[in-house]
């Protein structure tokens, strides 16, 4: 139960009102961190996520900074765009969903080791959901 929100309500309005699926309907295979940013990412990922570890990317993209030299027993990725996430691959399996629109992620609880959440989070409106 959430006893304050820290985010006031004219910081949750977007600047463009439009579903974010319009922004997200065409694919950009862009990086959004620079390279160092990445390598510590990488590397932090690499000492905490195990290979036995079933792992959920959420907002992921074309790319999740995963060590390559690792194999997880499962990565699943969430994203707003299908070519982009088909693109991934360190994901054994992806969905699209708006997470703006509804928060409910039809998965059953405690079915992740880890949960990732990568330079996204604040695309989220009601990140408290």
């Amino acid at each position: 139960r959430i006893k304050r929100l820290v985010l006031p309500q004219q910081g949750r309005a977007k600047v463009d009102p439009n579903p974010d699926r319009e922004f997200y309907a065409y694919p950009r295979f862009v990086a959004h961190v620079d390279d160092k940013f990445i390598s510590t990412l990488t590397n932090l990922y690499r000492e905490r996520l195990r290979p036995e570890m079933e792992i959920l990317d959420l907002m992921s993209s074309w790319i999740s900074h995963l060590p390559k030299e690792v194999k997880y027993k499962k990565v699943v990725g969430h994203g707003l765009n299908a070519q982009e996430l088909s693109k991934n691959p360190r994901l054994d399996y992806f969905f699209v969903k708006d997470l703006n629109q509804d928060q409910e992620l039809a998965l059953e609880n405690g079915s992740f080791d880890a949960v990732l959440c990568t330079v996204s989070v604040q695309y989220l409106q009601q990140p408290e959901k």
